[in-house]
């Protein structure tokens, strides 16, 4: 009679599990969902409410002649790392970027297959003479700032430009400056006013 009562308990206990199984099972995946939801808000929030960025936070300790080897075949795409569309700088601000699919190499090193080095358009569009090098700005310009050359193999810099708004885009070029047309999308950056 216990061995049929322990059975019969067994029995009802199983049933009871089954028939809430459901239930159990959804508490946990609602409370997940709920946690979810409030970091998305939260993070949307602080995105919203701060739109400066530090652009300190990027150093590199690796020299250039270190990153002088070419890159296996992949996507070529040059970006920025540290910066994207509308954020809200101040000058001097750092900037870091990056290339894939080609090897980044000073212009020093010569032609060496799948390598160059990266350049920065300010306020510029792509070039249309697709054989042309990219030209040099006057030494020490400040206000009129287009073109700026990284052929020590450079992959961030600080950018030191006026206040207002700015497009910045990434062109990625051979040792004789002439580009490969390998170039990030054309960001806009607002420089604000120095703080006096």
């Amino acid at each position: 009679m216990v061995a049929n009562f322990r059975q019969f308990t067994l029995k009802k206990s199983k049933a009871l599990v089954v028939d809430r199984l459901p239930a159990l099972l959804a508490v946990p995946l609602l409370l997940g969902a709920a946690l979810a939801c409030g970091h998305a808000l939260a993070a949307a929030k602080d995105k919203g409410a701060d739109k400066h960025v530090d652009t300190d936070s990027i150093i590199s300790t690796i020299s250039a002649s270190e990153r002088t080897r070419p890159f296996p075949v992949g996507e070529k795409l040059a970006y920025f790392v540290n910066i994207k569309d509308g954020d809200q700088v101040r000058s001097p601000f750092r900037v870091a970027f990056a290339v894939t699919g080609m090897g980044v190499a000073p212009v020093a090193a010569g032609d060496i297959h799948d390598t160059g080095h990266h350049h920065i358009l300010i306020d510029m569009p792509m070039p249309a003479d697709i054989k042309a090098p990219i030209p040099f700005d006057k030494q020490n310009e400040y206000q009129h700032q287009h073109y700026k050359h990284f052929g020590n193999g450079e992959t961030e810099t600080l950018l030191d430009l006026p206040a207002g708004k700015h497009t910045l885009r990434l062109l990625f070029a051979d040792h004789n400056h002439v580009p490969y047309y390998i170039s990030s999308k054309e960001i806009s950056v607002v420089v604000l006013d120095k703080p006096h």
